[in-house]
């Protein structure tokens, strides 16, 4: 079930002392976990486009109601990526208060919206979205396969996050299925993480290969992430809402030109 998730992140914390402030607030430890993680690009946003603007032209009512579907996750997707000067300019070009009023119109307005030559040029500049991806991770001896949509438009220092998570039985016979399917392994990477639970939130300490470590408080609500905040008494640290390859592009490490990232 697809689920928004805040998150934060704790820069170059100390593992045993965070430990030790985790475990006086009374977080429930759940274990070190030696992960292995396979991470795949979703296919690009412009082919995506495509594919569904054709479809749309389907005689068949299921291929056309199922590309709806697809037109709505492609539009949050869009609009979360491109510039807004520029989609507000789109969004009065076609008299829309808002770029997602387009799903409420019929199928032929819609597929005209989409074949639009200043709207085609604009999904033609997306490409890899970097804030999204396809994640298969074996945890110890859990194996999770999850999508991992990073929205980066928002008002607060706190991360949202929309992520989709269901368990699989393996991670060799998974990662072959994904293959078979056309999805691009993007890279394998490693880490050792910490795991805490604390009310409704999951605190993890992670480390990576030559990041210093980071400490990371997931939760739906932001309440609970200034809760532990405030108890942990962490406020002089640094606090980021960036995902890990943002963190290893400040040491100028960039991972997607890195197939494997191992300890």
């Amino acid at each position: 079930m697809a689920k928004f998730e805040k998150e934060i992140k704790i820069l170059d914390v100390d593992i045993e002392s965070m430990k030790q402030k985790l475990t006086k607030i009374n977080a429930d430890f759940k274990g070190k976990k030696m992960q292995k993680i396979y991470v795949y690009d979703v296919p690009t946003l412009y082919y995506r486009y495509l594919e569904i603007r054709e479809l749309l032209k389907s005689k068949s009512s299921i291929i056309v109601n199922a590309n709806l579907k697809k037109l709505e996750v492609l539009i949050l997707e869009y609009q979360d990526l491109i510039n807004e000067d520029e989609l507000a300019l789109i969004e009065q070009h076609f008299s829309l208060k808002s770029i997602d009023e387009i799903l409420k119109k019929d199928i032929c307005e819609i597929v005209s919206f989409l074949e639009n030559d200043i709207v085609e040029k604009s999904f033609k500049k997306f490409m890899i979205n970097e804030n999204k991806w396809i994640r298969l991770r074996q945890s110890n001896n859990i194996v999770t396969l999850t999508s991992k949509h990073i929205l980066e438009k928002q008002k607060a220092n706190i991360q949202r996050v929309l992520e989709t998570e269901i368990e699989v039985s393996s991670l060799e016979e998974t990662n072959l299925l994904l293959e078979s399917l056309g999805l691009a392994r993007r890279s394998y990477q490693e880490k050792v993480r910490y795991s805490y639970t604390y009310k409704s939130a999951e605190i993890e300490i992670d480390i990576w290969p030559l990041l210093k470590p980071y400490m990371e408080i997931e939760c739906e609500d932001e309440n609970i992430i200034n809760e532990i905040l405030d108890l942990l008494e962490i406020k002089d640290m640094e606090i980021v809402s960036l995902n890990t390859e943002a963190l290893y592009k400040r040491i100028n490490i960039d991972v997607h030109s890195m197939s494997e990232l191992k300890f």
